[in-house]
């Protein structure tokens, strides 16, 4: 999220002193919270772990929230506690692994409802959700559990604490390490609250775009009444991803995203990467992509032009509108082919060439002539970080707005 440059106000660098936020936000820091053994379950969506990870009074977040200036109000009413949660979900190879993500439970005494948030692309399993840092976790808590909404931010398999291949951009196990970490927190939600709000608010950015699309189509067809999806807003989302994600990023020379997918297929679908792949880069890109390297150290590996990643045979089928085994892939995990039940909005900023503004467009138009309630909104004339940005306030007065009468 890119931010104006400016000098934090001496009153607010006051107030983070007295709140001890000078530990903003150490992982090694977190206290480990004691679970009765009938809490932990080794099965899909089952704990194994929470630790506590942060107390963040209502005052601390409005501090946060005028530091960041945001272009939207973002009201504040309470205080929060931040969790990281490890559960268990299916893997790649289906056999259970260990996942992680972020909890924040406002200390209001009323939820207005829980907030699922999808992060954007991401390769350092250092910097997820859950460590959690300032720009990630931390201002997410202050945006959605700040107005009493228990938020979750899953860290997806191979980020956090897996330390798998990262399934990037495939719907299936996006979709089920989402859901399955709603359910892990559930469990601890009701065993230290009593109670947990089923009304869902989705939202999320770039592949978590892509994430809330595909996690609203599952939990809908779930009918899962301790997780009734009430509205999504995916912000600057890649949905088609064979026909306008894949050719967009070639041509805006988007090299790290490409890589991300290809080698995330290839371990998924067990197709050697070097089928689509140059043999330079079918043995580069899988080290880059272990988790251990930020997108700057990846981008600086990754040539210019991404067609240059390609071997001469894949390009050549691909420009010839063959069929192959990366594209069928592709269309397999596509995000709008289904019919929403709950309201959708689709957010996006028009000079973003990261993730064509198109895709927003059209999901939108794919969803309304079905017949479902969907909306898409231009933030204005931003870039693809700077979506967000101006979405995720609008986004919040959204969620208010149709979460009001469950406080009545």
């Amino acid at each position: 999220m890119k931010r104006k440059r400016f000098l934090l106000p001496l009153g607010v660098l006051a107030v983070l002193l007295a709140a001890g936020a000078w530990t903003l936000h150490d992982a090694s820091r977190t206290v480990d919270i004691s679970l009765p053994e009938e809490l932990r379950s080794r099965t899909a969506g089952g704990l194994e772990r929470v630790e506590q990870a942060g107390h963040y009074p209502a005052l601390l977040f409005r501090a946060m929230l005028a530091w960041g200036q945001l272009p939207d109000p973002i009201p504040v009413t309470s205080g929060a506690y931040l969790y990281r949660v490890e559960y268990w979900t299916p893997g790649i190879d289906g056999a259970l692994t260990l996942a992680s993500g972020l909890l924040a439970v406002p200390t209001a005494n009323t939820f207005r409802g829980t907030v699922s948030y999808h992060h954007g692309t991401n390769s350092s399993r250092h910097d997820a959700p859950s460590a959690p840092s300032l720009g990630e976790g931390v201002l997410g808590a202050a945006l959605l559990a700040g107005g009493g909404y228990v938020f979750l931010a899953p860290d997806y398999i191979g980020l956090g604490s897996s330390d798998a291949a990262h399934p990037y951009l495939h719907a299936g196990l996006t979709s089920s390490t989402v859901i399955d970490f709603m359910r892990a927190a559930r469990s601890y939600v009701k065993h230290a609250r009593g109670t947990w709000p089923a009304r869902l608010y989705l939202t999320g950015f770039s592949q978590g775009g892509h994430a809330t699309a595909v996690v609203q189509r599952d939990l809908e067809a779930l009918a899962d009444p301790e997780f009734h999806v009430a509205a999504a807003a995916p912000i600057a989302g890649a949905y088609d991803l064979a026909d306008v994600s894949f050719p967009y990023a070639l041509a805006n020379r988007q090299s790290l995203y490409l890589a991300y997918l290809s080698n995330a297929y290839a371990t998924v679908y067990k197709h050697p990467l070097n089928s689509i792949l140059t043999e330079e880069f079918a043995t580069r890109v899988p080290v880059l992509f272990d988790g251990e390297h930020d997108v700057e150290a990846i981008l600086a590996a990754l040539p210019g032009d991404p067609r240059d990643l390609f071997n001469a045979a894949f390009l050549a089928d691909y420009d010839a509108q063959k069929p192959t085994w990366f594209t069928s892939a592709m269309r397999e995990n596509q995000a709008f082919d289904w019919i929403p039940k709950a309201p959708i909005r689709a957010y996006h900023g028009e000079n973003d060439l990261d993730v064509n503004p198109e895709e927003s467009r059209s999901l939108v138009k794919r969803f309304q002539e079905r017949g479902a309630q969907a909306e898409f909104i231009s933030v204005g004339p931003y870039a693809h970080n700077e979506s967000v940005f101006y979405a995720i306030g609008k986004v919040r007065a959204w969620f208010d707005e149709l979460s009001a009468p469950a406080l009545q």
